[in-house]
């Protein structure tokens, strides 16, 4: 269930007669995937037609990687994240990046490897061995393209789901089993057959499954990425944007941002490109990484200068790189609102850079529109955005990257002060951590720890690792000797020395 809905109501709810249009498009699109790159051609196949990186000629084809990823958005996404997930690329800086079970191969030699494996797997699925697939090691470095590309093939064997994750949540929503080591291709199949198994779904197309799982069940986090982002030095590039519903940032010598695997392979590229700059920092490279990674529904706040909101934007597809355009290569589209073009009370302080975060709460403030003001008037903003404390920051930035985080140290080190400034951040109350007000710190704190979404727990010094986690313990009690009696939980009061809880973002 979810929002007090099972699937069964849901499913009789669903407007299946909304997806027909979405389905032609995506019988289209699998009709050029099979005219480009026919089944029985794969076994001839040439690198220059498969892998990501290559630099094609005036009117050639598309490759097959960046058709599956790019051009074919209605068969199901694939669409972000690094390149790796084509288990070969060629990277920008003229290597080519392997999947750990090609090695150190030659190009034309590790391409031998896999193209054979791709065979072996549709050979496989043809036949209706679909244990055999799981044997294909370098494969498994490559799950949602391989399993897009069996949908493709197979249609009437798989569902257009290709996430590891997305297919594990829907199983267990189904009553099903995730199993934690399940390539996506076997968890996929698994989900199709409980579909199969549930009255339902009775002549269900597999696009009607499809759109109704993440339209009613989405798994993917409610809580959406706020990003200020200028469009251009002095907003100069914001026609351009508004009029052709995209936001654009520059760093175009880095290439597609899809072929780097981390924060610090990417700081390497802009410490290369940009010596003795600025653009080098760990720090960018994350943000850059972050631009690349949003997904539908992320809002933007875009800007001139410190004091001026050009408009507010949600994002409506993934990152692409347009290295045809001559400048600003990279470009995630969005749908614009003018209505929140404002010029703010105050210049905004963090807002020099090209990115900046915008918490919910000052977000909210931006596009507020008091009663009885028209849609097209300019709102006044109250209150500014506050820089996080570099420790809140810190722990801020580990929730993104990990979803969770443990402090630890000895008593009096701040590790509670750190937690509840934590919570305050993630509840939009960052303006009260500057400091300057304590009192009205201590009151914000009192009002999110009364609330639903923060919790403090505490425990006895006493407490150990196996009664909070698992364990066995001795029962001295027991009648026959040695007989272990599992250990027990209870609640307690609080430790000096034990961790305080923080809140922790949803994973995805």
């Amino acid at each position: 269930m979810t929002g007090g809905v099972d699937v069964r109501t849901a499913a009789f709810r669903f407007d299946r007669t909304a997806v027909a249009e979405r389905e032609s498009a995506a019988e289209v699109e699998r009709k050029r995937v099979l005219s480009q790159f026919p089944l029985e051609g794969w076994k001839t196949l040439p690198l220059e037609r498969y892998a990501l990186g290559q630099s094609a000629p005036a009117g050639s084809e598309p490759t097959y990687c960046r058709l599956l990823e790019f051009l074919t958005p209605d068969l199901g996404s694939i669409k972000g994240g690094s390149a790796a997930k084509h288990i070969m690329f060629l990277h920008n800086s003229g290597e080519w990046r392997l999947a750990a079970p090609l090695g150190k191969a030659e190009p034309r030699d590790a391409w031998e490897e896999l193209r054979g494996q791709f065979v072996a797997a549709f050979d496989a699925v043809a036949a209706g061995d679909f244990e055999a697939v799981d044997e294909l090691s370098a494969l498994r470095f490559g799950p949602a393209l391989v399993t897009k590309s069996l949908a493709v093939y197979f249609p009437e064997h798989f569902l257009p789901v290709y996430s590891t994750e997305h297919l594990r949540r829907f199983l267990i929503l189904l009553g099903g089993t995730a199993e934690a080591d399940a390539p996506a291709w076997r968890s996929n199949r698994r989900l199709l057959e409980l579909i199969r198994s549930r009255t339902e779904f009775e002549g269900w197309s597999r696009h009607e499954v499809m759109t109704f799982l993440y339209q009613d069940f989405d798994p993917r986090p409610r809580q959406r990425t706020i990003w200020k982002i200028a469009p251009g030095e002095r907003g100069r590039l914001w026609g351009e944007c508004r009029d052709g519903d995209f936001i654009c940032v520059g760093w175009d010598e880095l290439g597609d941002l899809g072929q780097y695997r981390s924060d610090t392979e990417l700081k390497d590229a802009l410490d290369r490109g940009y010596p003795g700059g600025s653009g080098g920092s760990l720090n960018t490279a994350r943000r850059l990484l972050a631009f690349r990674d949003l997904e539908p529904g992320d809002r933007i706040v875009a800007n001139r200068g410190l004091d001026e909101i050009l408009a507010t934007g949600t994002v409506t597809a993934s990152y692409q790189f347009l290295p045809d355009r001559p400048e600003y290569q990279h470009i995630v589209p969005v749908k614009w609102d003018l209505s929140h073009a404002q010029r703010l009370p105050k210049p905004q302080r963090g807002w020099r850079s090209t990115f900046a975060r915008v918490d919910p709460a000052t977000f909210a403030r931006f596009t507020m529109r008091p009663s009885g003001i028209a849609r097209d008037a300019r709102p006044v903003v109250s209150s500014t955005p506050v820089d996080l404390p570099d420790d809140v920051q810190a722990v801020m930035n580990a929730l993104d990257r990990k979803g969770q985080v443990i402090l630890h140290g000895p008593p009096g080190t701040g590790k509670t002060r750190l937690a509840l400034g934590a919570a305050l951040a993630l509840a939009g109350r960052a303006d009260v951590l500057d400091g300057s007000e304590p009192e009205r710190c201590t009151r914000a704190q009192a009002e999110v720890l009364s609330g639903n979404r923060v919790r403090l727990v505490t425990f006895h010094p006493s407490y150990g690792y196996e009664d909070f986690v698992e364990g066995f313990k001795p029962d001295l009690d027991a009648r026959v000797p040695g007989s272990p009696s599992p250990s027990r939980t209870a609640c307690s009061t609080r430790s000096a020395n034990a961790p305080p809880a923080i809140p922790t973002r949803p994973s995805s």
